[in-house]
């Protein structure tokens, strides 16, 4: 008598591309108001017995930012808003600049299949990470763009492109999480877009109302942009400029 044994078939899990939020650091920003909002309370409302209380809603709004933004429906909402405000041609050329895990890049990868994007970011090998532009790098070859976004190590200050290159460019809290140098950032992006090209930055607060009532509006009375626009995707600022010729 003969007995058949039934042999299950491995299942291959599907690889998925993994993204961070970059945003998660504007919590931290947030930290001086709430704890001058704190001392206010703690005055008017019998001293430190609230202490325990803010500190608590406090750490429980600062996580928001970073659940909310780490989920795949606002990626998606905030590059679709990105990727409009571009407004690309079918063979434009774009850089998605302090590209962080390349969702941006991904995003413009898709828009132009037949065009051109360039995602740059500074990456630094530790000991835990030797090659930290890995995830990045499989994020564009799992999301199937790898035929038109390509990778570069570039610092924000010094883009190693020729000046007017770009039709489009965008990052999303790229100038937040640049530490030193902001401006110089700004008018780097600047000088490698070409005139009419759009630049397209997605910031947090703080960031955001600098360029859009202090930084743009200089570079305006230069006559170096117009059409500043600001406008907000949840908790996300959006920044939009053209560049004049």
């Amino acid at each position: 008598m003969a007995f058949w044994r039934r042999h299950s078939t491995p299942q291959v899990s599907e690889e998925k591309a993994a993204y961070t939020f970059e945003g998660s650091g504007q919590a931290a920003a947030l930290a001086p108001a709430m704890f001058a909002a704190f001392a206010a309370v703690s005055g008017s409302m019998g001293g430190w017995n609230l202490a325990p209380l803010l500190i608590a809603l406090f750490l429980g709004l600062s996580s928001l930012p970073s659940i909310i933004g780490s989920t795949a429906s606002y990626r998606n909402g905030l590059d679709r808003l990105l990727v409009e405000a571009s407004h690309l041609g079918r063979t434009s050329k774009a850089l998605n600049a302090v590209c962080g895990t390349g969702t941006l890049a991904v995003a413009y990868g898709r828009a132009l299949p037949k065009g051109e994007v360039w995602a740059t970011d500074i990456w630094k090998p530790t000991k835990r990470s030797p090659d930290p532009s890995q995830r990045t790098s499989n994020n564009i070859r799992i999301e199937g763009v790898e035929n038109v976004v390509r990778l570069r190590d570039a610092d924000p200050h010094q883009l190693p492109f020729k000046a007017g290159y770009f039709n489009a460019v965008g990052s999303r809290y790229g100038l937040q999480t640049t530490r030193k140098g902001k401006k110089d950032a700004l008018l780097e992006m600047l000088r490698v877009l070409r005139p009419a090209g759009r630049l397209v930055l997605a910031e947090g607060l703080f960031t955001a109302l600098w360029l859009r009532y202090q930084m743009l509006p200089r570079l305006a009375r230069d006559y170096k942009v117009s059409d500043i626009t600001l406008s907000r995707f949840r908790f996300t600022f959006i920044i939009t400029t053209q560049k004049m010729g």
